[in-house]
């Protein structure tokens, strides 16, 4: 079965569809679960290493930008229920409710600063979440972690990712359903779950990198179109 093609329905009193036959797959071994973290240690430390100075400009950017902290901090429910606070770099104004719905565009939304769209485009406002893998609350590859109150309302079957490490990115992430939220499409996080594997987690990663890269690409040539990359402007508070 492909990343877009588990089948899914709606169970009555459900939500949110869940998959009808997610793929016959033994579950992980010992070994797989620590070299998965051994590998989430080592590219986490890696990367927050090799893209601190980046780090370090996007927390300038975000200072100047406008008034708050540089990180925006948010509850996400983890393995077996577990809360905990994950980090991103803020990319809207600190007048915006923390739990308020995800924006549909991120080219309009008004609640986006002006560097915030460009962290949101190229997905730069995830790095801080490699602090989250760092403490074993994230791992690289995984279900995406929702919101307490979105987890409140799952059903019996939909609590499944809540059995492994969510993740920085994961099926839904590289699949064509991206767009639309993660609750609707829980199918991908089960399918995860019933195949992960070293070889799909490498799928997801190079799947990511490749999004992210034809992300930034697209953002330098609206540049060379004459689009500027940030605006920043001075405003009356």
């Amino acid at each position: 079965m492909g990343f877009g093609e588990a089948t899914a329905r709606k169970d009555r009193g459900s939500l949110w569809p869940v998959q009808l036959e997610p793929p016959a797959a033994p579950a992980p071994s010992r070994v797989y679960e620590w070299a998965k973290r051994l590998f989430d240690l080592t590219v986490a430390l890696g990367a927050l290493l090799l893209f601190s100075p980046l780090m370090a400009i996007v927390a300038y950017l975000i200072r100047r930008d406008s008034p708050g902290p540089v990180f925006f901090r948010q509850t996400r429910v983890g393995k077996y229920g577990r809360p905990f606070e994950m980090l991103k770099f803020r990319s809207m104004y600190v007048t915006t409710p923390k739990y308020a719905p995800k924006p549909e565009d991120d080219t309009t939304d008004p609640r986006i600063t002006p560097v915030g769209r460009v962290l949101r485009q190229t997905k730069l406002d995830e790095l801080p979440q490699l602090f989250n893998v760092l403490r074993g609350d994230m791992s690289l590859v995984g279900p995406r972690p929702e919101m307490p109150f979105v987890v409140e309302g799952y059903s019996e079957g939909e609590r499944l990712p809540l059995s492994v490490v969510p993740g920085v990115t994961g099926l839904w992430q590289v699949s064509t359903a991206r767009h639309k939220p993660i609750h609707e499409n829980v199918q991908y996080d089960l399918h995860y779950i019933a195949s992960r594997s070293f070889g799909l987690d490498f799928k997801i990663l190079v799947a990511t990198l490749r999004l992210c890269a034809a992300s930034i690409r697209r953002m330098f040539n609206r540049a060379r179109r004459g689009a500027p990359l940030i605006v920043l402007v001075e405003r009356k508070r």
